[in-house]
Order: structure tokens, then C-alpha cells, then sequence
């Protein structure tokens, strides 16, 4: 996770990023948040708003004060039920009479008002927006397509690549998600955290190795010996922020299950330790 300079944008003011589509910045910077969360609002009069982020006095006054007087949120879509996407859902709908969007996850306790579905048209009178089911950062996340763009959430971001938490996270969903964007030619990405990234292809790409070669260093270091979960995480960022280390640990956890379900490295209980299976008993059954 890379340090990056303030933004150039400012907490509170919408901004247009493309045609019909502005951009809010709510004030919650932090470790995982980049310089906070964006909020979206899609279209003209009949608004879609996309991602209300975190229950906050003053991003809500932001949200509101940036409709025009000939214009009202017709819709509240919420990405996936993390808190700093959909902390300020239930005030916006008490404030506006919008619905709540989002994808209803098995055993989820977030209930929308309606259930997203893979691949289904939300449309207002001067926008669109096409919903992705892109399982992987959580199971209830959807990107949404919007024109030749696609707002990815938490999904794809340019500053950092995803965290994953078991067991609502997923290392295997989460590549085929990826790869399920990559297929698509989109000429800009709109990510939940910082800014937009104009080259979708390499993005995607590189986010797809990234996973790839981070399981291969886990199967790498446990070759040299067994290690505990917390010794890998040493082992794997020992250059990262301690502060950064419990996101750390649950990603390589993420990666640890994706292992064992595929036979990859196997796990002694006694121990807590990871070794890695030989290939010949890997490659059987």
C-alpha cells in the first residue's frame, strides 16, 4: 500500500469526472480509505446516487447540497455492505425516499430494499448504469457499468490492491472478477478510493499477477519450512507499517484457504503451521 500526496480534490464538493457523472469526496482519510470515500451521483434530475460511504453529518450536507433544485436521488446503490460505503444508506433514504440498492449475499445482515442481479440495466432518464456482480473483496460486491466506464468500488483501485477477509472474501472470486472486467473495454475506471485510473487493461492486469505471485511467495516461503500464519505475514511485509500488518494478516489468511482447497500447502493444527504438499500428491485426486 503505497503513501500518496493529498488529493487535488477537496473533501465535500462534487466534482464531474465524466458526462453525467460527479464525484463527492467524504471525509474519512485513513489507512484503508485513501483520502476518504467517493460517493457518486449518476445522471441529471432523476439521480442515481452510487455509494453513500460513511455515516457523517457533514457528507451527507455535501450530498444533498450538490443537487440542483430540479433534481432528487431516485435511487441509493450501495456497492457492497462495508460501513464506509453504506454507513449514511438509511439517513440518505429518510432524507430523500430513495430506495436502497445493493446485492443481497447469502446470510448477509444487510438487506436492500432490492436485490441487485448480475448483469440487470438500472436506467434514469438520461443515464444507465449496467450492475456486475465482481465477488472477491466481499461476496455482495458489484462494479457498475456506466457508459464506457465502469465504477469498481473497492474492487479495482489505482493506490492499492484489495483486501480480502475470509470468509467473506475470496482470493479465487476475487481473480475471476477481475478477469471478468478485464474482458470488457472499458476506457476509464472509478474506484471508491482516490483516483480514477485511465488505463483499465494494465490495471487489471497487473492486479491479476499481483495475486498470483503473492500466493506464489506463501508456497515459496513455506518451502524453506513450516511457518504459523503470524510468521508469514513477518516473513511476506516486513517492510510494511505494523499499522497495516491486520489487514496483512488477513489477506495472506485469504490466500492460506485458496491453498488448502486446492491442495496446495496443507496446515498441522497441533502446530498452527503451513508446509507446502508435494507436487505429485498436489496434482492427484
Amino acid at each position: 500500500m503505497k503513501t500518496l500526496p493529498p488529493p487535488s480534490f477537496a473533501p465535500g464538493v462534487a466534482i464531474e469526472v465524466e458526462p453525467g457523472l460527479r464525484r463527492i469526496l467524504a471525509p474519512n482519510p485513513g489507512p484503508m480509505t485513501l483520502w476518504g470515500t467517493n460517493t457518486y451521483l449518476v445522471g441529471n434530475k432523476e439521480v442515481a446516487l452510487v455509494d453513500p460511504g460513511p455515516d457523517m453529518e457533514e457528507h451527507l450536507t455535501a450530498i444533498l447540497a450538490a443537487l440542483g433544485p430540479d433534481e432528487r436521488i431516485a435511487q441509493i446503490i450501495v456497492s457492497h455492505a462495508h460501513k464506509d460505503h453504506l454507513g449514511l444508506a438509511e439517513r440518505l433514504k429518510e432524507a430523500t425516499r430513495a430506495p436502497i440498492l445493493g446485492w443481497q449475499a447469502v446470510d448477509a445482515p444487510f438487506r436492500p430494499d432490492i436485490a441487485l442481479v448480475d448483469g440487470q440495466i438500472l436506467q434514469g432518464p438520461d443515464w444507465q448504469l449496467e450492475v456486475i456482480h465482481t465477488p472477491g473483496h466481499t461476496d455482495d460486491q458489484v462494479c457498475l457499468g456506466f457508459r464506457d466506464t465502469c465504477l469498481t468500488a473497492d474492487h479495482v483501485m489505482g493506490w492499492s490492491s484489495s483486501v480480502i477477509i475470509p470468509p467473506r472474501g475470496d482470493v479465487a472470486d476475487y481473480i475471476t472478477s477481475l478477469e471478468k472486467l478485464a474482458a470488457r473495454p472499458w476506457r476509464r475506471l472509478h474506484s471508491a478510493h482516490g483516483d480514477p485510473m485511465e488505463d483499465p487493461a494494465e490495471r487489471l492486469a497487473y492486479l491479476i499477477r499481483h495475486r498470483i505471485a503473492r500466493e506464489e511467495s506463501i508456497v515459496k516461503a513455506l518451502r524453506r519450512r513450516p511457518m504459523t500464519l503470524e510468521a508469514l505475514v513477518s516473513q511476506l511485509y516486513a517492510t510494511t507499517p505494523r499499522t497495516l500488518h491486520g489487514a496483512a494478516t488477513r489477506n495472506v489468511e485469504a490466500h492460506l484457504i485458496h491453498l488448502l482447497r486446492t491442495r496446495r500447502v496443507s496446515l498441522d493444527e497441533a502446530s498452527s503451521c503451513y508446509e507446502t504438499i508435494h507436487d505429485e500428491l498436489s496434482s492427484s485426486g
